[in-house]
């Protein structure tokens, strides 16, 4: 399996320093629990049906009408939900890249990456859950790194370089586009227009790092 690196490179980092709508109405049935997320554009509002069923600790998760699937426990399967909620309700431009580009939403110890091959976002624990941030935020810095990764995938779909720098700072640029309708406290987003401003700086290189960890 090939990544790609993330732009799940926070946590590690900062720890130690410091428009598209949502597809139209569809109905869906619930085996368990079903979620109802508003989506407001200029001219109507669009309501996104959120069914999550659970299957051992494989969870199935239709948004509108693009199946994620969702894999890793309850808890995981729950905040990844909530989080393409709020992409789907504010920020409705990465969240249709988003449903396009990525198939599979994968919880992994470590090592965060987009698998452009079979559209799967692997997520490490220190990106879905961003120690030492609220729950409220960890979703906003999650649905941000979601963004940036479903960029990599799109960058491949249109058979465009999806690694290295370049690539980077365009997935960067999407990530922050969406952290600007999403971070209440502008902390996200000036961390990473901090990481864009210093692209070129040898120790923001994270993508060249083998050994990062989140």
């Amino acid at each position: 399996m090939t990544r790609i690196a993330a732009g799940s490179f926070l946590v590690a980092v900062l720890l130690a320093a410091c428009g598209g709508s949502a597809a139209p109405d569809v109905t869906v049935t619930a085996q368990q629990t079903t979620t109802t997320a508003a989506t407001t554009t200029s001219s109507s509002t669009t309501t996104t049906a959120l069914t999550t069923s659970r299957a051992a600790e494989t969870t199935t998760t239709t948004v509108a009408a693009t199946t994620i699937v969702v894999v890793g426990d309850e808890e995981f399967s729950t905040h990844t939900s909530a989080t393409l909620e709020l992409l789907a309700a504010d920020a409705p431009d990465g969240y249709a890249q988003v449903v396009a580009y990525i198939d599979v939403i994968e919880a992994v110890d470590a090592g965060s990456g987009m698998d452009v091959f079979t559209k799967t976002y692997l997520v490490g624990q220190e990106t879905a859950y961003a120690p030492g941030f609220s729950r409220d935020e960890q979703v906003v810095w999650y649905a941000g790194t979601i963004v940036h990764d479903s960029c990599h995938s799109r960058l491949y779909s249109e058979g465009e370089p999806y690694t290295g720098r370049d690539s980077e700072l365009a997935c960067m640029y999407d990530q922050l586009n969406a952290l600007e309708a999403l971070d209440r406290s502008d902390f996200f987003e000036s961390y990473v227009q901090g990481l864009i401003d210093g692209v070129d700086d040898p120790e923001n290189a994270y993508w060249n790092d083998p050994n990062r960890h989140w």
